[in-house]
């Protein structure tokens, strides 16, 4: 008999609800480690926080004391996305994002003084 394990593919994206962070500042939200081992997602990488047609890039946190099924985001984030506490958001991977970044800038070296 054999016992191999398949791998399930993983969602590439999946909605969470909001939970409001006291802190005020922007660009970190923080999510239950449980939702990083049944995704892609990868803890400190850029994600895609989509509420909509509303998009923030944030870094990801994991946080045991997170509410499975939450995300906690900070309040300036929550006002860009329009989002209030216990609405629906999609968080989305951002995948070769270093590799995107790094064709730009030498884009943008090669079209500029020539540095």
């Amino acid at each position: 008999m054999n016992m191999e394990r398949k791998d399930t593919p993983r969602p590439e994206s999946f909605s969470l609800r909001v939970k409001m962070s006291p802190i005020s500042g922007s660009g970190i939200a923080r999510i239950n480690r449980l939702h990083l081992k049944n995704t892609e997602l990868e803890e400190g990488k850029p994600v895609m926080i989509i509420n909509g047609d509303r998009k923030r890039i944030m870094r990801l946190v994991a946080d045991e004391m997170m509410e499975r099924g939450k995300i906690s985001i900070r309040r300036k984030d929550m006002g860009k996305l329009r989002v209030s506490e216990g609405d629906e958001v999609t968080i989305q991977p951002l995948k070769n994002v270093g590799e995107r970044l790094s064709h730009g800038l030498s884009f943008l070296r090669k079209s500029g003084d020539g540095r």
